[in-house]
C-alpha cells in the first residue's frame, strides 16, 4: 500500500523528491512571509525528452514525453507549505541559454502533477495514437506522480532550445492569507 504524500519538512526532503522524479536540484532559496516567518523551497530542472515519474515516455514508437527534446521542466518543492490547493499561481522562472543567448522572464508555474499531465495528454493528443494504446502509460504515470504533495510543489515546462541554460525560480506561494515570497533558486541544466 502506497503512503498519502505529506507536505516536505526539510530542504534534504525536497532534493530527494525532486531527485525521485529525476529533476536535478538548484540552489536552496529563502523566503520571506506575511506571517514573519522564513519559509524555505527547492528549484531544479530536467531536460527533454523526459517525463518525471517514468523516465523515457513512448508509445507505439512515438515519444510523448512531458519535457521535449529542446525544453526543459523547472520544478520547486516549498518545505513545509501546507493547504495550498487553490490558486497555484505565483511562482515563475527566468533562464537564459547561453549557448543561443536566448532568454524568458516570467514563464509561469503551476501545480507539478497538472503540468506533468496536461504535457503528456496534449502531446497523446497531437499523436497518431490510438487512445486504447496510451491508457495504460498514462495510469501508469498518474501511479508514479502519486509520491508528489499537492502542497507547494510547483513545475512548468519552457522552450529553450538545446544547450547549457542557467535559470532561476522565484516568486510567491500562497497559504490562506499567508503569503510566501521566494528569492530565487539558481542553477544550470543542459537542454538537448
Amino acid at each position: 500500500m502506497q503512503q498519502t504524500p505529506t507536505p516536505v519538512d526539510g530542504v534534504g526532503t525536497a532534493n530527494k523528491l525532486l531527485r525521485q522524479l529525476g529533476i536535478s536540484a538548484f540552489t536552496p532559496s529563502l523566503g520571506l512571509s506575511t506571517d514573519l516567518t522564513l519559509p524555505v523551497g527547492v528549484g531544479g530542472a530536467v531536460a527533454g525528452p523526459y517525463t518525471p515519474g517514468i523516465g523515457n515516455l513512448t508509445v507505439a514508437g512515438v515519444s510523448v514525453n512531458a519535457v521535449r527534446r529542446g525544453e526543459i521542466l523547472c520544478g520547486f518543492v516549498s518545505v513545509g507549505v501546507f493547504a495550498d490547493f487553490g490558486d497555484k499561481s505565483g511562482l515563475h522562472v527566468a533562464w537564459f541559454n547561453l549557448n543561443t543567448l536566448r532568454g524568458g522572464l516570467d514563464a509561469p508555474l503551476g501545480g507539478l502533477i497538472d503540468t506533468v499531465l496536461d504535457a503528456v495528454r496534449s502531446h497523446v493528443k497531437a499523436a497518431p495514437i490510438p487512445a486504447a494504446t496510451y491508457n495504460t502509460p498514462i495510469n501508469a504515470l498518474k501511479r508514479a506522480l502519486s509520491i508528489v504533495p499537492s502542497n507547494g510543489v510547483r513545475g512548468g515546462v519552457v522552450e529553450t532550445g538545446p544547450g547549457l541554460v542557467l535559470c532561476a525560480v522565484y516568486g510567491t506561494v500562497k497559504r490562506g492569507d499567508v503569503t510566501y515570497v521566494f528569492l530565487p533558486s539558481i542553477g544550470i541544466t543542459e537542454a538537448r
